[in-house]
């Protein structure tokens, strides 16, 4: 070997060297657990490519080159015998020939070295190694050379490098195939570039060259990856345009259909649901149908939640979940009557009716009032055909509260024992409580309230003080809770206590206080209620002598509650004094 050449076969030297830490593992795969005559192979079959690397002494020189143009080809029929590690094969016939060989190390060995960069154990670094060593070399620059780096930073991305590769080529006038502009718009997508990759992309498709499949599929899993649904969507319909019947398709519209029914995207959910519906072949999982019922239920499209309810039906998989969201659907397309309807079909099959089930029929008609008469008309038209479940009335109910206040639903609440054959329940009284704005409605709802308690549990819970302080903060805390925690009494009587009052009814006000007295007698917190300081000046005004035995209690300490009374009889002896 002449002194030249020997410089520049220890030129690569020091890229080896990097390759070649940590590869001994490896290589005992590749190196030659059994000896391959190149005279032994029939069929044609190049030696140098059997599946175990053969003693390469026993391979002539031009038969290795041979196996290093095959292996920058891609697997293809015509192309098929190759290593499953092509990198290491490349290396490892490379070495071979530079030491062994004395064989030059022109554009091919650089070319050869290029395309293993492209191989998930190469990186760009390896890239800029050779196209320095090339030009130290004084190596003429190839075209296929910048092609195989521009690959290989599709995989291994490096703007800096990519852009002086691009530079490079521009200089030596080399064309930019369309295997090249693909390298640079997988490139620009791997650097995070996703705005001048998509231009890049259409740049592609507009062109008269075909872009290969792999670059959509690329382009589409990193689109989805990353949420933008849209230009996944964009580039899902090209890929279907231009061959959307193969195999690998199916897999990407499944994942796509994962991937938009997660994030609620509608029309891209639709585009490829159409596809899994009429295609037998596609058999998504049971976790992607209920999310495109999800996407159904969210977007109102009761089309696609009915068919996706529909699949899961069949599987025998549907849970209450699944009817929830399919009543969804039809209140966030408007239909309240349909999912009123369907509300009552679910009961009558003997469904529970959960608070959350009814939620989005309330949402949708709160968005759109007009949809209020809607409901009082389906409630009506459900009456003819028997009882209405108590949930499905309790929707028009809370919607006309919500809205109009309580007095507006009040001819519906009265008429609730005819319509549902059942009486009204504690917190169905308590909603109208909130909402209503009337002395007057606020006390028919008292008696309604004072009805109901009568059929209910509401015995004494005995609560330490000093153990209940002690356990304030205390997130595993095991304090007691009274009945009226239980059915959310204390905001109930906040309000029904002073409208008693206000009424003259104080036999009720006091029955009701003494409800709250007794449900934790040695813990009184009712002292610093909402409904104390109105109903204790109301009761003093009309001078009932029953108040007397609340205001004792509450002149205890030096509580708020104790100070509040002390001042209000104060005030009270003061005026009296000055009106005399």
């Amino acid at each position: 070997m002449s002194s030249n050449s020997e410089e520049k076969t220890g030129s690569l030297s020091t890229f080896f060297q990097e390759y070649e830490q940590g590869q001994a593992q490896q290589e005992s795969i590749e190196t030659g657990q059994r000896r391959i005559d190149q005279q032994a192979e029939t069929g044609g079959r190049n030696p140098a490519l059997a599946k175990v690397l053969p003693d390469l002494n026993t391979i002539s020189m031009p038969v290795m080159v041979d196996a290093l143009r095959r292996l920058r080809m891609p697997r293809q029929e015509g192309n098929s015998n190759l290593p499953t590690n092509r990198y290491l094969r490349i290396l490892n016939i490379v070495r071979y020939l530079l030491r062994h060989r004395e064989y030059p190390p022109d554009a091919l060995i650089y070319e050869s070295l290029m395309a293993a960069m492209a191989d998930p154990q190469g990186s760009s670094t390896g890239v800029r190694k050779l196209l320095e060593d090339m030009s130290i070399q004084n190596v003429p620059l190839t075209a296929d050379v910048c092609y195989l780096a521009l690959e290989a930073l599709s995989v291994h991305p490096d703007y800096i490098l990519r852009q002086e590769v691009v530079q490079t080529m521009e200089q030596h006038w080399f064309e930019f195939t369309m295997p090249a502009k693909q390298s640079i718009a997988v490139a620009m997508l791997r650097e995070g570039q996703f705005e001048l990759a998509l231009n890049k992309l259409d740049q592609l498709l507009e062109d008269p060259g075909h872009v290969d499949l792999w670059v959509y599929d690329i382009f589409i899993l990193e689109f989805g990856r990353e949420g933008f649904f849209d230009e996944m969507l964009h580039i899902l319909k090209a890929r279907k345009s231009t061959h959307g019947s193969d195999s690998a398709f199916i897999t990407i519209q499944l994942m796509a259909l994962d991937i938009f029914s997660q994030g609620f995207h509608h029309e891209g959910t639709t585009f490829v649901w159409r596809d899994v519906v009429n295609i037998p072949i596609h058999s998504p999982s049971n976790g992607i149908i209920e999310n495109v019922l999800a996407t159904g239920a969210r977007h109102g499209d009761t089309e696609l939640a009915s068919q996706a309810l529909k699949k899961l039906t069949i599987r025998g998989k549907t849970r209450q979940q699944h009817n929830d969201a399919i009543v969804e659907a039809f209140a966030n397309s408007g239909d309240v009557a349909g999912a009123l309807t369907l509300l009552k079909l679910q009961h009558n099959d003997g469904r529970l009716i959960l608070r959350g089930t009814t939620l989005p029929i309330l949402r949708a008609i709160l968005k759109n009032r007009d949809l209020v008469s809607e409901a009082e008309a389906a409630i009506q038209n459900m009456r003819k055909e028997g009882h209405v479940p108590r949930e499905v009335l309790m929707v028009a109910i809370e919607a006309l509260a919500r809205t109009r206040t309580s007095e507006a639903a009040m001819p519906l609440f009265n008429d609730m024992r005819l319509l549902t054959g059942k009486s009204p329940r504690l917190s169905d009284i308590g909603l109208l409580l909130r909402h209503a704005s009337q002395t007057a409605t606020q006390y028919d709802l008292a008696v309604a309230y004072n009805s109901e308690l009568a059929k209910i549990d509401t015995t004494s819970v005995s609560i330490e003080k000093k153990s209940y302080e002690n356990d304030q903060g205390n997130d595993d805390a095991t304090v007691p809770k009274t009945w009226m925690d239980q059915v959310e009494a204390g905001p109930a009587f906040d309000v029904m206590i002073p409208a008693c009052a206000q009424k003259g009814d104080f036999e009720l006000a006091f029955k009701f206080i003494d409800y709250a007295k007794n449900a934790a007698p040695d813990y009184p917190v009712w002292r610093s209620a909402s409904w104390v300081e109105p109903f204790i000046k109301l009761a003093l005004d009309a001078e009932h002598p029953g108040v007397w035995k609340i205001v004792d209690l509450l002149d205890q300490g030096h509580d708020a509650p104790a100070m509040m009374v002390r001042r209000e009889l104060q005030r009270r002896r003061i005026q009296k004094r000055a009106s005399s």
